[in-house]
């Protein structure tokens, strides 16, 4: 089988394709894969990753007509005959869009070709790319039932999450970041790039609960790391205190991270939430106030209203407030256990595997799964039970 995946710009476009590519290599022997992206992150992962990859033209779509508007199209034009060129030359059974700008004209080149397409959306609310190349695939898998798409082609799937992100031993995890082995463990994550407004937020609330008997894993991004730690100093030289925060730049094995934490504070990208919920694991949710078309908020209500997760707009942050919520949930474990089972039951952490299967029924290797609405109920996730000082596996 040849797959092409296009995709990316950001991580949550681009890790899902990885995802779904990773399970490919394990289930169809002699699989061929190659990505086709544009200039952004894809274009510094897939090739240290060891993935073939190439790069078309291409230019977002500004939403008022212009100058700006012909001009990206012309650009995207341009990359739909490159990539039309090299989908003529390499001849994929079929075609994966995971969303972002470059999507388009490569989504474009294979309905001009009659490759099957296969769409995978991340987020509640569709993007530009993938909206306008629904009307063409032959299959959507999407996170939960939305608006927009086809209804008799859409699928529940769930978002890919890379197979090494669901695994990880908690004492091991644990003791590979130098934390403590019983405390209740809050996991932060800003993205890979960090987050300034998250990043003093959990800052001033670990003063503020610098005499709790917790510990916070701290993904700053690089930009963020050495303020982080000097508010940590800071801390330390006042106490000493009892709280313990370990920051990291970028955490590499995110499977252990997961492992390892009993509460996650993060954003609202739809990969975060996606390993989140595989995990089953509660969460304090700051959605990215600038987001496309407000889509962080649409993925961090459905976690809301699950009741996996407790939300603090970006606007409403404060120490204050975070070490408020986090002090309330700390002591109440039976919350703590409520939120996990939530998480766990709407976490899809076979969803790379259910992608695979629209694959390979586009591409006539199996039959196509059922449509939205008619699938059974999700696997179960990775189930946390409560220990005597938190959540425990």
């Amino acid at each position: 089988m040849r797959l092409v995946i296009t995709g990316g710009g950001t991580g949550g476009h681009l890790y899902p394709g990885i995802a779904v590519a990773e399970v490919v290599q394990a289930r169809v022997p002699g699989a061929e894969i190659r990505f086709i992206g544009g200039t952004r992150l894809e274009a510094r992962i897939l090739p240290q990753a060891g993935w073939a990859f190439e790069t078309v033209p291409a230019r977002p779509l500004p939403r008022r007509p212009g100058p700006g508007q012909a001009a990206a199209m012309l650009v995207n034009l341009a990359g739909a005959a490159q990539a039309a060129g090299s989908l003529r030359r390499w001849r994929p059974n079929a075609v994966l869009a995971t969303g972002g700008y470059v999507a388009g004209p490569v989504g474009l080149a294979a309905v001009m070709l009659r490759i099957p397409l296969v769409i995978q959306e991340q987020n509640a609310l569709p993007g530009l790319a993938n909206f306008w190349l629904g009307r063409w695939a032959r299959a959507i898998s999407v996170p939960a039932p939305m608006p927009g798409f086809p209804t008799e082609r859409v699928v529940v799937t769930g978002v890919p999450v890379r197979p090494s992100i669901l695994l990880g031993e908690r004492g091991a995890a644990r003791a590979a970041f130098g934390l403590d082995p019983d405390r209740l463990t809050i996991l932060v994550l800003g993205g890979s790039q960090g987050a300034a407004s998250l990043n003093r937020a959990i800052s001033d609330a670990a003063t503020l609960l610098m005499y709790e008997r917790m510990q916070i894993l701290h993904q700053t991004g690089t930009e963020h790391l050495e303020w982080v730690r000097r508010e940590i100093g800071h801390r330390e030289h006042v106490g000493p205190p009892v709280i313990r925060q370990v920051a990291v730049a970028f955490i590499e094995r995110m499977g252990d991270a997961y492992a390892a934490a009993d509460l996650v504070v993060c954003r609202a990208g739809a990969s975060t939430l996606a390993e989140v919920t595989a995990w089953g694991l509660p969460a304090i949710l700051v959605p990215y106030p600038h987001a496309a078309g407000g889509h962080q908020e649409a993925n961090a209500q459905r976690i809301v209203e699950a009741q996996a997760a407790e939300l603090i707009s970006d606007a409403d942050l404060t120490g204050l407030r975070l070490a408020d919520l986090v002090s309330a949930l700390a002591r109440d474990p039976a919350r703590l256990r409520s939120m996990a089972e939530a998480s766990r039951r709407i976490g899809r952490p076979d969803a790379a595997e259910r992608v695979v299967d629209l694959l390979l029924a586009a591409a006539g290797r199996a039959p196509l799964p059922p449509p939205v609405g008619s699938a059974g109920p999700p696997p179960p996730g990775r189930a946390h039970q409560l220990g005597a000082t938190g959540l425990s596996r």
